[in-house]
Formats: C-alpha cells, sequence, structure tokens
C-alpha cells in the first residue's frame, strides 16, 4: 500500500510539473507594443513586395516550372471550369500519377481543399502570379503570431520584433516559397496561428484556423490531432485540446474517402519500402527501431537534413523537446520517404515545421531564462552561506576586512535577462542569416541573381499566341506555366504522339531527360510523320499535329541518336548566334584539319564561370564563341578538359544544346556562334586538389567514342598573339584558356 500511494504521488508530482503553460498574464499595450508592432508590420510589408516582385520576376523570365506551378495553375483553373482540381501534368520519368492523357484528380495526388476558395480569386486575375502572390502574403502573415507568442513567454516586446524577423529570414520558409506554389506553405503562418490561439485559451480562433492548416495537405490533421493531445498535459485544456482530436480524425476519416473516391492515395508508394499499408509499415518500425534509426536517421544525407532543419536556429530548439515533438510526425514523413528531395533541405516539404522551430526557440530562450534565475538563486544562496562564514571568521580579527562590500547583490535580474536574451537573439539572427546566404534565397545572400527578362523569353509569348486554348499540348517545363490554363497540358515527352501541339525550348531545362534522351526524343517526333513544324526560331520549336514532317539531312551530332536530323529552318539556330561585340574574354586561336594546316574554326572568346551551388556541390558552366573559318565543316563537338594537379585529365562537358540540333555543318562562315554547356560539377570527377587547367578540344564526330585516350583525334590549334602573328603549339591539340583552384 505504501509503495503504490508512494507511487501515485510521485506521478501526481510528475503531473503537476508538465503544466508548463497555465493562462498567460496579459501584458499591457504601451507606446513599445505600437512601435515594436509597427516594425513587424513594415518588415512584413517588405518581405511581401521583395517575393512578389522577385517571384513574379520568376513567372515572367520563364524560371518557374511544370512541377509544380504549372500543375497547381491547372488544378485551380480546373476547379472554375469543371467542379474539381483536375491535372495531367506528370514526369513520365519518375512519377506515379501518370494514368491516362485524360489526368487524374489533384485529391488522388493531395488532399488540398483549400484550393477551392483560392480559385475564387481567379476569377479576378486567371494567371499563375495570383497563386505566387497570395502564397507570398499568407507566408508573411506568420510574422505576426510569432511576434505574439514571444511577447507572451519573454515579456519583452523588443525581443518579440527578432522572432518575427527570424520567422521571416527561415530559409526552410523561404526555400518552400521559391519553389513554385503548394497549398502546403501556407501552414508555415497557419500553424503559428494555431499555437498563438491555443497559447491564449482563444478557442474559436484555434479551431479556425486548424481547419485552414488541414485543408493545405493530407498529413496536417495529424499534427492539429498533436497539438490536441499536447494541450492536455501542458495547458489542461481538455475540451478543446480533445475536440481538436476528434475534429483531426473525422477530417482524416473524410480525407481517406475522398482520396479513394479519386483513385489515390498515389504517393503512398513512397513508403511501400516499409511495409504493405499503414499497420505493416507501424510494426516494422517498431520491431526494428534500430535498423530505422541507422538507415533513416543516421545515415550521412538524412542526418545531414536534420542539421539543415535546426541548424538556422542555432540547435537552440533540441533544448524544448517538449515543444520540439511536435515536428516529429513531418520530419517522419520526410526522413522516411524513398524520394530524396523529401529529406534535402530544400523544397517545400518542411513547410508545417517551421511553426514548431519558432515555438521551439522561444521556448529555449525561456529555459535559458529559468536556467540563469536558478543559477543565479543558487550562487546567491552559496553568497550568503560563504559571506556569513566569513564574517564570523572576520570578527575573531583585530581590523575589518577590505571585502565586507561585496556581500551585497543586485536584488533584481530584470537588466541582466534582458541582456542575456538580447544576445541570444543575435545568436539566432547571426543562425539564420549564416543559413539564408548558404541557400541563398536573400537578395543578400552570396550567388543571388535578380530574373532577366530576355528578347528571348519575350520571343515566347508569340508561339504562345498560335496555340489555340482548346488544344492539348505537350510542352517543355519552363513553358507549361504559360500555357496550362487547359484541359490537357502535359510535360514533354508525356503524350508527345498524342497532343495537339508540341511546344518545346532546347535552350531551357529539359527536366525530366537528359540532353541525349531530350535530342533523341525530339527526333522521334520529327521523324514519326504525326507532327510538322508551326514555327521554329531562337530555340523554339513549335509543332503541331497533322501538319507535313520536315525533311532529314544526313548527320547527326548526338553520339547516342539516329544518324539522321531534321531538316529545320536556319532561324531556329539563332539563339546561338552573338555579334563581336557580344563576345566575352575574346581571345584568337584556330583549330585546323588534322591531315593539313587549313583552318577550320576559330575561337574568339570564352566566358569566365562563376561557381552556382546547387543540392550542396559547387556547379560551372562555360561559354565560349567559336567562328566557321569553311564553308564545309565537318560534324564536330567541343569537350571541356580539366587537367589536375596531380596531372591527370579529366572531361568535364562534351554536352552542349546547340550542337544537338544546330551542328558545325550548318554554320556559315564569319557568323560567331555561341555554345554554353549544361551545368557540371567539379565533385564528380574526383579531381585532385590544388591549381587545375581547363582547356577546349574539337573532335570529329565520327570519333567521338574514343576522345578521351585518343588525343591524336582532336584538331591540332594555333594561338594568335595580340600583333596578329600566328603562334603554333608544338603538338597541341588543346587549348588551354582559364585556371580554378579546386579545394
Amino acid at each position: 500500500m505504501k509503495t503504490s500511494s508512494a507511487l501515485r504521488k510521485w506521478l501526481a508530482v510528475c503531473w503537476n510539473r508538465l503544466y508548463l503553460y497555465p493562462p498567460p498574464e496579459p501584458l499591457p499595450r504601451r507606446r513599445s507594443f505600437w512601435v515594436a508592432m509597427a516594425l513587424v508590420a513594415g518588415a512584413t510589408l517588405l518581405f511581401s513586395a521583395f517575393f512578389i516582385w522577385y517571384l513574379t520576376a520568376r513567372q515572367d523570365a520563364f524560371q518557374t516550372n511544370a512541377e509544380d506551378l504549372g500543375i497547381m495553375d491547372q488544378a485551380v483553373w480546373s476547379i472554375l471550369h469543371s467542379g474539381i482540381p483536375h491535372q495531367t501534368i506528370c514526369n513520365i520519368v519518375g512519377d506515379t500519377n501518370c494514368y491516362g492523357s485524360n489526368g487524374i484528380s489533384r485529391f488522388a495526388i493531395h488532399f488540398e481543399p483549400i484550393l477551392f476558395p483560392v480559385a475564387l480569386l481567379y476569377l479576378l486575375w486567371a494567371t499563375p502570379k495570383t497563386l505566387l502572390v497570395l502564397q507570398t502574403l499568407v507566408v508573411a502573415t506568420g510574422a505576426f503570431p510569432a511576434f505574439w507568442l514571444a511577447r507572451l513567454r519573454l515579456r519583452n516586446e523588443w525581443i518579440a520584433v527578432g522572432f518575427a524577423l527570424l520567422y521571416l529570414l527561415h530559409p526552410l520558409q523561404n526555400l518552400a516559397l521559391l519553389n513554385d506554389f503548394h497549398a502546403v506553405t501556407f501552414t508555415s503562418a497557419l500553424l503559428l496561428f494555431v499555437l498563438y490561439f491555443m497559447y491564449t485559451g482563444q478557442t474559436v480562433w484555434t479551431f479556425i484556423f486548424a481547419v485552414l492548416a488541414m485543408a493545405c495537405k493530407e498529413e496536417i490533421p495529424v499534427l492539429v490531432a498533436l497539438f490536441g493531445l499536447w494541450s492536455l498535459p501542458f495547458q489542461r485544456r481538455w475540451r478543446s485540446g480533445l475536440g481538436l482530436v476528434l475534429l483531426a480524425l473525422a477530417w482524416l476519416g473524410l480525407e481517406l474517402v475522398i482520396t479513394r473516391l479519386s483513385g489515390g492515395p498515389l504517393l503512398a508508394s513512397r513508403y511501400a519500402h516499409l511495409g504493405n499499408g499503414p499497420l505493416d509499415i507501424a510494426k516494422n518500425i517498431l520491431l526494428h527501431p534500430l535498423t530505422i534509426l541507422k538507415q533513416y536517421v543516421f545515415e550521412p544525407q538524412h542526418f545531414f537534413y536534420l542539421r539543415q532543419v535546426l541548424s538556422p536556429t542555432g540547435y537552440l530548439p533540441l533544448l524544448a523537446p517538449w515543444v520540439l515533438v511536435l515536428a516529429v510526425p513531418t520530419l517522419a514523413l520526410n526522413l522516411l520517404s524513398s524520394k530524396p528531395d523529401m529529406y534535402s533541405g530544400l523544397y517545400h516539404y518542411n513547410a508545417e515545421i517551421v511553426p514548431v522551430l519558432i515555438f521551439a526557440s522561444i521556448e529555449a530562450l525561456v529555459v535559458i531564462g529559468w536556467a540563469a534565475q536558478w543559477l543565479l538563486r543558487w550562487s546567491r544562496a552559496l553568497w550568503k552561506r560563504t559571506t556569513a562564514a566569513w564574517e564570523s571568521w572576520r570578527s575573531r580579527l583585530p581590523t575589518p576586512g577590505a571585502l565586507a562590500g561585496l556581500s551585497r547583490l543586485p536584488s533584481s535580474l530584470s537588466w541582466g535577462q534582458l541582456i542575456l536574451l538580447t544576445l541570444l537573439m543575435v545568436y539566432l539572427l547571426v543562425s539564420v542569416t549564416r543559413a539564408d546566404d548558404a541557400h541563398g534565397t536573400m537578395p543578400f545572400s552570396p550567388g543571388f541573381k535578380w530574373p532577366a527578362v530576355s528578347a528571348h523569353t519575350q520571343l515566347a509569348e508569340r508561339f504562345i499566341q498560335m496555340i489555340p486554348p482548346s488544344a492539348s499540348v505537350s510542352a517543355q517545363s519552363a513553358l507549361v506555366p504559360h500555357i496550362s490554363h487547359r484541359q490537357r497540358i502535359y510535360l514533354f515527352p508525356y503524350a508527345d504522339q498524342q497532343a495537339d501541339y508540341i511546344f518545346l525550348d532546347v535552350t531551357s531545362d529539359m527536366y525530366p531527360l537528359f540532353l541525349n534522351s531530350y535530342s533523341a526524343e525530339v527526333k522521334k517526333v520529327l521523324f514519326s510523320g504525326q507532327y510538322g513544324i508551326v514555327a521554329a526560331q531562337d530555340g523554339y520549336l513549335l509543332l503541331k499535329r497533322g501538319l507535313p514532317a520536315p525533311g532529314i539531312s544526313s548527320v547527326s551530332p548526338v553520339q547516342s541518336g539516329p544518324e539522321a536530323l531534321p531538316a529545320l529552318p536556319s532561324a531556329f539556330c539563332s539563339f546561338q548566334w552573338v555579334t563581336e561585340q557580344q563576345v566575352e574574354h575574346p581571345i584568337t586561336a584556330t583549330f585546323s584539319k588534322s591531315d593539313s594546316a587549313q583552318p577550320v574554326v576559330d575561337v574568339v572568346g570564352y566566358s569566365t564561370p562563376t561557381p552556382a551551388t546547387i543540392d550542396g556541390g559547387t556547379y560551372l558552366q562555360f561559354t565560349f564563341y567559336l567562328q566557321a573559318r569553311s564553308t564545309s565543316l565537318p560534324a564536330l563537338n567541343l569537350l571541356v578538359l580539366l587537367r589536375d594537379s596531380a596531372g591527370h585529365e579529366h572531361l568535364l562537358s562534351q554536352d552542349f544544346p546547340g550542337f544537338a540540333f544546330c551542328p558545325t555543318t550548318t554554320w556559315r562562315p564569319g557568323q560567331i556562334y555561341m555554345l554554353k554547356t549544361l551545368a557540371f560539377s567539379l565533385g564528380s570527377a574526383h579531381v585532385a586538389p590544388g591549381l587545375a587547367h581547363i582547356s577546349i578540344a574539337l573532335v570529329p564526330v565520327s570519333r567521338s567514342g574514343s576522345t578521351m585516350m585518343d588525343v591524336q583525334a582532336r584538331l591540332p590549334v594555333q594561338l594568335q598573339s595580340a600583333s596578329g602573328a600566328v603562334r603554333a603549339i608544338p603538338d597541341a591539340r588543346e587549348l588551354q584558356l582559364t585556371s580554378v583552384i579546386v579545394r
């Protein structure tokens, strides 16, 4: 009986200690509050103005994507025209939702009923920019609950302003904004409102924002249910807590029914490696926890993801694990997924984690403040005992001691607390700024570039006007968001044998294909005889089903492609044409025929690459300027080579989109051609660290299979000096252009 009574007493003590969030004491709204609110409002407006301007500029510059701005734009547009969110866009290489050219319901992929009220805005402004503007405005409002919550917990307006800035600067949220449009990105703000209204006991508003958040994505009801369960021990809010749990369970039931009726859930395949169905997955996780931790938590790439989540807030959320636990469902979804994007830290999959990180960071400062108070009380008590002993010993001395005045300690910690919290807030803001630098999401980040509208992108509008609104189109990724207001729009090469039109830009991102597979697919369409050319200019190619097919020439510069090339209009290759004034770093070097000194091609310039960090790797992209010297050039390919500090030669790139459709056999003498490589990584070449030299070589296409080892296959090169004299380089088969430091 005594043991049972002691256990009950111990459990009661533990239960009482969990009551961490009683109703907060109100703070008076003095002038400092309104000044701080004005600062938060100003920061929010500045944040909104920048991202609206930047994101809409990306759309104008054709830097948005079929996945997912095109998908979401078509889904919202289809609500107004058919009553349900509908999509036909899919990645035929890696997606699970390519189920026929008629498409599927969006609810088979994600449950996002928030799209229905969003669609009403299309009655006023039917454009993808509406989604980008709305997403930015909703996310920006999260600065206010971050400020209000921090103010109540830390009892200081100015530190609370810092948390509003921390929220606005957080890279996980900004990366979600930059990743086109996703309804789940709304939850960065909506869940922060839920946490604030939960803390302040405003039940009606808690439920309103919980419903809005659950309407954004299928896993959010799990978070809302966890929020409700969390409030039971920590707030003792029995009715509202259980109400949130019941609401979330009811929503989940409705969600499962609608998803099943829509043909989903198709994305469940991302977890098929863990078991057959949710119960089997849960059983495998419970029975093999060490294996799960080893493969999905401590594995280097997964563990790096956790560091990306925690580092912007200086790892302080770890001091509040009872708050951080609210992010566990989302972290588990991302870590256990078979899709690496979900645990890369670069996309929208982390939007709902940001509110928990902000709340946990606030609580971390509270914990540190409590620890400082406890340490001071302990130090004060120790000081009193020490000084009492000192006074007792000193009373026996003939003269007073010089340390008597040290017994007076400050009676209040207010200034000390303020200084401590200010230092911690500075640490948080420095941490989040460093994370922004690493990801390049803000204007002050290294490598940040403003989207520029070029003559090339402006030309796309003329091609778009040639496509009837009712026609089905298979288009490249960057083109899709500009023509997605139609019942059937596809991501090339999906449906490229069925669509009414095919719209391509060979200078743009070829996702989901690579250069060789892309060019082979385009040629397959042109050779099929089903499509003819409506217009072709500056790399754009618009094909229509049923028109006469183009003619065929006799050579192909693509190694793995067919030995024939469609005869395209000369204006199609104008994306390669430049004038002498446009050439960067002018030089003069001449490649000649191997069996004679007859000049073939001049190298008249090149660009120095600016390294860009993508997905944690450093990528380079070179541009070269070549000029034909002969009227009948052979089919040539250009190699970009690197000789590292150990003397080893590496092939960096031979992928030039221009060669795939505009080979050297079509070049005109005297015309300068700009050749730009696809982005490539030095890291993939296993280059020895130190000073490395980059050079180029020209080789006949017929010998391209042995170009790396067979140096004699390359054309000899001569370099012309500034005075005009030609300087022969003995046995030179490559032209060195620049050097780089490999670390």
